[in-house]
C-alpha cells in the first residue's frame, strides 16, 4: 500500500485517540460563535426593550440588515489589493464575483419594482461592487503568473484558464497544483 494512503488511513482512525483541533481554529470558532450570538442578542434586546413602536423597530432592524448586506457584498473586495499587486486573478474567483453581481442586480430590480428601500439600497450597492470585481477580473484575467511557493520556482501558467474551457473536464490537468 502506498505510504501516502497508509498515512491518511492512520490519521482517519480515531477509535482510541482523541481528534486534535488546532488552538487557532478553536479560538476562531469561539470568537465567531460569541460574535454571532452576542450581536443577535444585542439587536434583539435593543429592539425589544429600548425601541418603542413597531415602525421604529422595523427601521432599526432594516438599517442593520442593510449594513450587513453591504459588508457581505464588499467582502470579496479584500482580495483586490492582492489581485492588483500580483497582477493575477487567482485569488479572486470569477463565479463568486459574477453571482454577487447577478444576485445584487436581481434583488435591486425587485426592490425597485416593490419600492423597498431596505432591499434596494444594499443590493444596488452589491450589484455595483460585483460589477467592480468583474471589471478588475477582466483587466487582470490574461496576466501570466510565475508562482513561487516557499522558495521553489514553479512553472508559469495562464491565470485565465476557465472552468468552462475544454481542458476543465480532464480533472485537474490544468490545475496549478499539478505544476508543483
Amino acid at each position: 500500500m502506498d505510504d501516502c494512503v497508509e498515512n491518511t488511513i492512520s490519521h482517519l482512525r480515531v477509535s482510541n485517540q482523541s481528534y486534535h483541533i488546532p488552538p487557532l481554529q478553536v479560538k476562531t470558532a469561539k470568537l465567531v460563535a460569541a460574535l454571532d450570538i452576542g450581536f443577535f442578542g444585542a439587536v434583539f434586546a435593543a429592539t425589544t426593550f429600548f425601541i418603542g413602536g413597531l415602525d421604529m423597530k422595523i427601521v432599526v432592524i432594516g438599517l442593520i440588515c442593510a449594513c450587513l448586506s453591504v459588508f457581505m457584498y464588499g467582502s470579496p473586495l479584500a482580495a483586490v489589493r492582492r489581485v492588483i499587486a500580483s497582477r493575477s486573478v487567482e485569488y479572486m474567483p470569477f463565479f463568486l464575483s459574477f453571482f454577487l453581481f447577478l444576485n445584487g442586480g436581481v434583488w435591486a430590480t425587485y426592490a425597485i419594482l416593490d419600492r423597498d428601500v431596505f432591499l434596494g439600497v444594499p443590493n444596488g450597492i452589491g450589484c455595483f461592487l460585483g460589477g467592480i470585481q468583474l471589471v478588475i477580473y477582466a483587466v487582470y484575467r490574461n496576466s501570466k503568473v510565475g508562482c513561487q511557493s516557499q522558495g521553489t520556482h514553479e512553472a508559469s501558467y495562464d491565470a485565465s484558464t476557465s472552468l468552462l474551457s475544454s481542458y476543465a473536464g480532464r480533472h485537474g490537468q490544468n490545475d496549478v497544483s499539478t505544476h508543483v
